[in-house]
């Protein structure tokens, strides 16, 4: 895995070196760093869907104007990582042009710039395809501290998810007889504690806190890679998100929804769960991100319909054993009821 190059105002200095670039980005990154770019790109797509037709059209569009002496860059959050990395992929899968990609998120949302493999929607759910890695990762800290807190303080959800996954992974272990490793496990609780040790950096999105969330990402990304896939880090949170998210169709600010789902699968998992309820609140309040589903505007009527449907739609969509697949969970009416009072109380 590449690892991130960090530094102050490196990105400007980045693309005034770079010859002939394709630059995905969005207006707010882009606007912050057009006034000191001296060297234009050759085009800029600007790109807020990930839906693989929309995609697949961008690419198309590309085809005929793209030469080997291109670069690729993605300035911004996830879509933009995410977007650049497919473009890249599709160039070399079906032109054979390897061209330099390089990622500079301008927030620390998601872990989409370290991962190789590509995040895209169809039929609105999340699938990954393919494989892309950076030539370059540039963390420059100016231009993440300009974006809002709070988005970047969300983005510690997608590693401090490790907090109900190792739960989830415990029970596959004992029900599923799943494969399990005490090493693997007792880092990944390492990582955790260790964000939760950085809060107050990370709230106040410091470059120390920039740095610990970058290295939570690089460290989550690198164990799961050891492991062979997600386990380590993913499990219960994240499919009752993509649950909400098939009901509604609509996308919210992943580490929102992230960080509730996290306190409704320790509150499902009980006695199973790695860690308190309390701790993780408590984490989420002191770095002073908001995951209640007022906040990420979810009423108990979607949370009433997702937890009637999680169950099912776990094994439909073969995703990996949890609390959801566990016959000690008994989803019955009265206990939807109790986790929507639970939850709405955050």
């Amino acid at each position: 895995m590449m690892k991130p190059v960090y530094g102050n105002n490196i990105s400007v200095d980045e693309l005034n070196e770079i010859n002939n670039y394709i630059l995905v980005t969005m207006d707010e990154p882009w606007e912050l760093l057009k006034p000191h770019v001296i060297n234009d790109p050759s085009k800029i797509i600007l790109n807020r869907s990930m839906d693989i037709a929309h995609l697949e059209q961008l690419y198309s569009s590309l085809k005929k104007t793209i030469e080997e002496s291109y670069s690729i860059i993605g300035i911004g959050g996830g879509t933009s990582c995410d977007t650049a990395k497919y473009l890249s992929w599709r160039f070399k899968k079906d032109m054979g042009m390897d061209l330099d990609l390089i990622l500079m998120p301008s927030i620390i949302s998601v872990d989409a710039f370290l991962c190789s493999s590509i995040a895209v929607r169809s039929d609105n759910k999340v699938n990954y395809i393919g494989e892309s890695t950076p030539k370059k990762i540039i963390i420059d800290y100016n231009l993440i501290q300009k974006a809002p807190k709070y988005l970047n303080r969300a983005g510690v959800s997608d590693t401090i998810s490790i907090t109900s996954a190792l739960g989830d992974w415990k029970l596959a272990h004992s029900e599923n007889n799943e494969p399990f490793d005490q090493k693997i496990f007792a880092q990944a609780i390492t990582i955790a504690k260790d964000l939760m040790n950085a809060r107050n950096e990370i709230k106040d999105v410091t470059r120390r806190g920039i740095k610990a969330l970058v290295d939570g990402f690089v460290r989550e990304v690198a164990l799961c890679s050891q492991w062979g896939n997600a386990r380590p880090e993913e499990g219960s949170e994240h499919f009752l998100a993509y649950c909400i998210e098939s009901i509604t169709h609509s996308h919210y600010i992943h580490g929102q929804i992230i960080g509730m789902d996290i306190l409704i699968s320790l509150y499902l998992q009980d006695d199973l769960a790695q860690f308190s309820i309390e701790e993780i609140r408590k984490f989420f309040h002191d770095i002073e991100l908001n995951i209640s589903p007022n906040s990420l505007s979810i009423s108990s009527d979607i949370l009433r319909s997702a937890l009637k449907k999680i169950q099912t739609y776990v094994k439909k969509e073969n995703l990996m054993y949890s609390i959801y697949n566990s016959p000690r969970l008994e989803l019955n009416t009265p206990k939807i009821e109790e986790t929507i009072r639970f939850i709405t109380k955050i």
